[in-house]
């Protein structure tokens, strides 16, 4: 078995383009990921803000003024 690695020069190797490919997907994947969680996080503070004002009590709410 012939060892092959000796007459490469490790200044010219290079990920090629199956690299490139990968990172390009790799970058496509975290964009999509990232896109679908700030969707869920706005759906949870929504259910967060419907949650708080239910809990309120009812003497926090401003009493209407009487008519004269």
């Amino acid at each position: 078995m012939r060892n092959l690695a000796v007459n490469l020069d490790p200044n010219q190797v290079s990920p090629g383009l199956l690299g490139f490919i990968i990172v390009c997907i790799l970058g496509v994947a975290v964009w999509l990921l990232c896109r679908n969680m700030g969707k869920h996080l706005t759906k949870l503070d929504a259910e967060y803000q419907a949650e708080q004002g239910a809990q309120e009590p009812a003497d926090a709410i401003p009493a209407q003024p009487l008519p004269k």
